[in-house]
């Protein structure tokens, strides 16, 4: 420890000076920092920043890093066996031989799948993310020799697909992604692939404002590949040292009027959540600084819970007030039978008279999560389950019935039975005919509660609704 704590302490006393040293070890969780305007200069030897299970070396060179004896970093990355991880490379002119006798794979963006990367002299270039599977019997220590990446860099994206784009923290340093200037077309979440969680691993992720709906930290951690998802076209994610950091505690920062309910389920000892939020600034609409797309992962093992919006699957899904989102969707996912609990919180955060109900419309369960904040099921894999997520008492939309068809003035109201919501491919026509058979409105719907403004130039009006099996005719008197 005292080696640790002197090597920190001359970095700091004497970032103002040229200083020289021969072979510098930097210890795992150890953290040096070159100021601006100042020099290291290893005169003999490497800089070596180890890694091992507890963490990594960091090293943060806003000044100079320079080795006059002919040396270079190399930056070690711990592994466990048999597991996939997502790295960068934080040194450059990498190529893949650094693997060899590893499987190593890039991401392919506009078909959303994996390729196998075959040639030694592949090159790792800056900024971009890879997987790596290390077919050792016990964890290894891969390294990147080099130097290390500094200053500013930048990696495009694209969405020529569905916008996934693997990228990577190109510096021996964390990210703080709070500090990043995230560009209009992405989303404002990163994905992390965590390999310890299941069989296969499964995804964490981080959206600034997210408090305790977020999985892990701002932090993206040094040489980590990490998902972004273009969602408004492609463009270019800019690095630079202003946005390097050494990792530690996370802090969440909340807005101040949120609501939030985490839905936390757990089953085979592994555990995972969904988070549904109310933001005064947020749309009914995926947002990108809000919303949080879900990524599946293939461990078996995995309890997975998601909401649905704009057939798009969500971790975090927030909506601008509970007022016209009483009910919610949830949906439930795992690839092994058996028992599962949902475990709710943060249910403190909503108005003491806001109901927090959980309906299981398979059994016609309704729990009461003020009451207790767990819920048991059983389930058979195969198929998704439904369920649904009440913000007011369940008398107000019943589970089952008929498609509600009324008029108040010029405003049509078609209101379909709760159940619906838990088929994620729900939609529905609503035509609106006049006494002479014409056809005055022709709209299609994804949501359980419409109200659409009529041009009236008649008294009566014949509405008539399909959707999934259901069909409805109904006369309309406007008032």
């Amino acid at each position: 420890m005292k080696k640790k704590t002197f090597t920190l302490i001359l970095v700091i006393l004497f970032s103002a000076y040229w200083i020289s040293a021969q072979e510098l070890r930097v210890e795992p969780n150890t953290n040096i920092t070159v100021n601006t305007g100042s020099t290291l200069d290893l005169s003999s030897g490497d800089l070596v920043l180890e890694s091992d299970a507890t963490g990594d070396a960091s090293l943060i060179d806003k000044g100079n890093l320079t080795y006059s004896g002919g040396g270079q970093a190399n930056v070690q990355r711990y592994l466990t066996e048999a597991k996939w991880h997502l790295l960068s490379s934080p040194v450059n002119s990498l190529h893949a031989g650094m693997f060899l006798g590893d499987y190593l794979q890039y991401h392919n963006e506009s078909s959303n799948d994996w390729s196998d990367i075959t040639s030694e002299t592949f090159n790792m270039s800056v900024m971009q993310g890879f997987d790596v599977w290390s077919v050792e019997a016990s964890p290894s220590t891969e390294v990147f020799s080099g130097i290390t990446n500094t200053g500013t860099l930048y990696k495009p994206f694209t969405q020529n697909g569905l916008g996934w784009n693997l990228l990577g923290n190109p510096y021996p340093s964390a990210i703080d992604w709070d500090a990043v200037s995230i560009p209009f077309e992405l989303n404002e979440a990163f994905w992390l692939f965590d390999p310890s969680i299941g069989a296969n691993g499964d995804y964490v992720y981080y959206i600034n404002g997210g408090g305790l709906a977020n999985t892990t930290s701002q932090f993206i951690p040094s040489g980590q590949g990490f998902f972004v998802r273009a969602t408004f076209g492609s463009g270019i994610l800019v690095f630079n040292n202003n946005v390097r950091s050494y990792s530690g505690q996370a802090y969440y920062k909340d807005f101040a009027d949120d609501a939030l309910l985490v839905l936390k389920v757990s089953g085979n000892s592994i555990s995972s959540q969904t988070a549904i939020r109310f933001n005064s600034n947020a749309t009914p609409q995926v947002d990108r600084s809000f919303d949080v797309f879900k990524i599946f992962t293939d461990s078996p093992d995995v309890p997975l819970l998601y909401t649905v919006s704009n057939n798009e699957n969500l971790a975090i899904n927030t909506l601008p007030a509970v007022e016209g989102n009483e009910i919610v969707p949830l949906y439930f996912r795992a690839g092994t039978s058996g028992e599962y609990i949902i475990n709710a919180s943060e249910i403190e955060s909503f108005d003491s008279n806001t109901p927090v109900l959980l309906v299981d419309p398979e059994s016609s369960a309704i729990h009461d999560l003020r009451q207790n904040s767990e819920y048991h099921f059983d389930y058979k894999s195969g198929n998704d389950k439904g369920f649904l997520v009440y913000f007011t008492n369940p008398e107000n939309a019943s589970l089952t019935g008929d498609i509600d068809i009324f008029a108040s003035g010029p405003i049509l109201t078609v209101n379909f039975p709760v159940l619906e919501f838990t088929n994620k491919s729900f939609s529905a026509q609503i035509w609106v005919f006049d006494m002479n058979g014409k056809a005055v409105l022709h709209t299609q719907t994804k949501s359980i509660t419409n109200k659409i403004p009529l041009t009236v130039n008649s008294n009566i009006y014949l509405v008539k609704v399909i959707s999934n099996g259901l069909l409805a005719n109904k006369k309309v008197f406007i008032k």
